[in-house]
């Protein structure tokens, strides 16, 4: 039996365990971010120059679910990422002392995901269980990676069995109806296909990622 199997048997179990207390529809949105940058220096204080290494990433989570009692939940998530990737190699220092590379990649990437999800409430902790049921991603910095036609654009498409979201983290309440959430979150995904045909050679391309999110919770009775 696949994995959907499980979490589709995990998900119908969790709205049949409602109880009489807090049952409640919650609406969530949150952001997350991830900047990292890495460069060269003949000493600190010295001109920047060309940038090793440059990541920029901004997403949007929203997550709609049901509070079947004190302790569990279940509903859909909507995961949206764009960000910018740059990668090169040391190539010495200009006349001016600036750092210099070569063999540039990267470029603009967005990423969307949409699937159900199931949270486990301890107190003021939380634990989230995501699957991403659809998955695409636009990458600009890959054109290195081709489908079986030779065709180097096009959205990659997620792999029906690994699309996995993992949330860990709590909440603060602000007032009666509105939390501060902070969690942790981790995707490992693979891709299968670009453009709408399989990659080359039937070759998987997997990424994963661990970013903080922050956001707002409203309790709707």
């Amino acid at each position: 039996m696949t994995w959907q199997y499980w979490f589709v048997v995990l998900f119908l179990f969790s709205a049949g365990l409602s109880g009489q207390s807090n049952q409640e529809w919650l609406i969530e949105p949150g952001i997350s971010f991830n900047h990292y940058q890495a460069q060269v220096k003949a000493e600190v204080g010295d001109p920047r120059g060309e940038r090793l290494v440059n990541i920029f990433e901004i997403g949007i989570n929203v997550i709609a679910s049901y509070k079947w009692n004190d302790w569990i939940a279940s509903g859909l998530f909507l995961r949206v990422d764009r960000g910018q990737r740059d990668m090169a190699i040391f190539n010495g220092f200009d006349e001016d002392g600036k750092t210099t590379i070569r063999d540039k990649v990267g470029g603009t990437y967005s990423e969307v995901w949409f699937g159900p999800i199931i949270q486990a409430y301890w107190k003021q902790f939380t634990l989230e269980l995501g699957y991403g049921a659809i998955g695409l991603r636009k990458d600009n910095g890959r054109a290195d990676i081709q489908n079986s036609a030779g065709e180097n654009y096009g959205s990659f498409r997620i792999h029906p069995s690994i699309a996995w979201l993992v949330n860990t983290g709590g909440f603060i309440p602000l007032t009666e109806e509105i939390d501060v959430s902070i969690k942790i979150e981790y995707r490992g995904r693979y891709y299968l296909e670009r453009g709408g045909k399989k990659l080359l050679n039937n070759i998987d391309h997997g990424t994963q990622s661990i970013v903080p999110v922050i956001g707002l919770r409203w309790h709707i009775l």
